[in-house]
């Protein structure tokens, strides 16, 4: 253990909730976050090192003090970093099935008009078929689709005929490693940037444990908001365990920029905005602190395009039919649903997660602050 790692976990244990939680979960949940200080806060976010030992002591890293209004009267408002760390067993063996891209492709066969088009995945040069198995397709096409076949080949087949295409790593995070792919009079882009046609063939045959997805197209006011990345909710639901039924925690708008693009990742640079859940009314889009400070916008820092106040169309139905979707997993209690809005009411789900982020919704409101919220988190011993 380096010294920075053996302070921290005293200075923690002598706080009171410190010594309690540490003694239940042991100290390695709270040692991870003071790694990912180390590597990615200490030096981004200045302040008295009282402030940061006081941080700690709470459970949360040093971003938290640019990110929430914490103080002593304040910071059981929020789900502490070290708190969001305890959320990871709350799926238990199912969360696997948020983990695998391509088995919760699967867990959503019964919900076809909200999954999107996986064509096959990659594996070691080879394409295998996915949804073509599914389509009620004649056994003799079954089986001529079942058969394996060079990645590059069927990859550029299906880049011709769709013009755009997902390629995403079956275990992945925080878009890592997504390429967004396109073929415009007859140039290749990937993420944006041209690659010839030899680089491009080049690319596909060294991918992985991939999948092959259609490229799903956002709703006129999605585009709008900004037109280079895929503008997707992020909503939160949980099972409520007085009521037995599952609810919508949060939600919130991710907004693509030129940093973030063709990805809208909140931590890669693009926008939050909260959404009433009322009304699907926007409030203003927010920044991550790369400079050690939050810049708010009520329009789009580049297109200048409104940003608070609009709307997204149809929101009473996306909630109803959300709802309606987490209801029938109710062994999967605790899920971050990324859907983008296609049509007025309508969406398309893109992937789940198991261990949503919270800084993104915590960013706008505190999440404590809702009773439902505070007691699935009480039931499941996170707080």
């Amino acid at each position: 253990m380096n010294p920075l790692h053996r302070v921290s976990s005293k200075l923690y244990w002598r706080s009171g909730d410190g010594l309690r939680r540490l003694s239940q979960r042991g100290v390695k949940p709270f040692l991870e976050l003071v790694v990912h200080e180390e590597a990615t806060a200490w030096s981004l976010f200045e302040m008295p090192i009282s402030r940061r030992l006081w941080l700690w002591r709470h459970g949360f890293i040093s971003q938290a003090d640019v990110l929430y209004d914490v103080d002593e009267r304040t910071y059981h408002r929020y789900l502490s970093s070290y708190q969001r760390e305890l959320t990871r067993p709350i799926n238990g063996q199912w969360r696997t099935s948020l983990q695998n891209k391509l088995l919760f492709h699967r867990l959503l066969q019964p919900f076809d008009a909200h999954r999107s088009t996986v064509h096959g995945h990659l594996h070691r040069g080879q394409f295998t078929a996915v949804d073509a198995l599914d389509d009620g397709s004649s056994d003799e096409a079954k089986n001529a689709n079942d058969r394996t076949t060079d990645s590059v080949s069927r990859v550029k087949e299906y880049l011709t005929s769709e013009n755009r295409l997902v390629l995403k790593p079956i275990y992945g995070v925080s878009g890592n490693r997504v390429l967004i792919c396109s073929l415009t009079d007859g140039d290749y882009f990937v993420n944006g940037a041209e690659r010839s046609e030899r680089e491009f063939e080049e690319l596909v045959a060294s991918l992985d444990g991939y999948l092959v997805c259609e490229f799903v197209e956002q709703a006129d006011y999605a585009d709008d908001l900004f037109p280079d990345a895929s503008n997707t909710i992020r909503v939160l639901t949980m099972w409520d365990p007085d009521t037995d039924e599952p609810f919508i925690a949060d939600a919130v708008h991710r907004i693509g920029t030129e940093r973030s693009a063709p990805r809208d990742n909140w931590s890669r640079g693009g926008l939050s905005a909260a959404i009433d859940r009322s009304t699907g009314r926007l409030g203003e889009g927010v920044q991550y602190p790369y400079d050690g400070s939050l810049e708010w916008h009520s329009t789009h820092p580049e297109t200048g395009n409104a940003i608070a106040g609009q709307e997204v169309p149809g929101w009473e139905a996306v909630k109803e039919k959300m709802t309606a979707l987490a209801g029938r997993f109710p062994q999967i209690p605790y899920v971050g649903w990324d859907i983008v809005v296609t049509d007025p009411g309508e969406f398309t789900v893109i992937e789940g997660n198991t261990c949503s982020g919270v800084r993104v919704f915590q960013v706008h409101r505190p999440l404590l602050d809702d009773p439902r919220v505070r007691r699935f988190y009480e039931h499941h011993d996170v707080i």
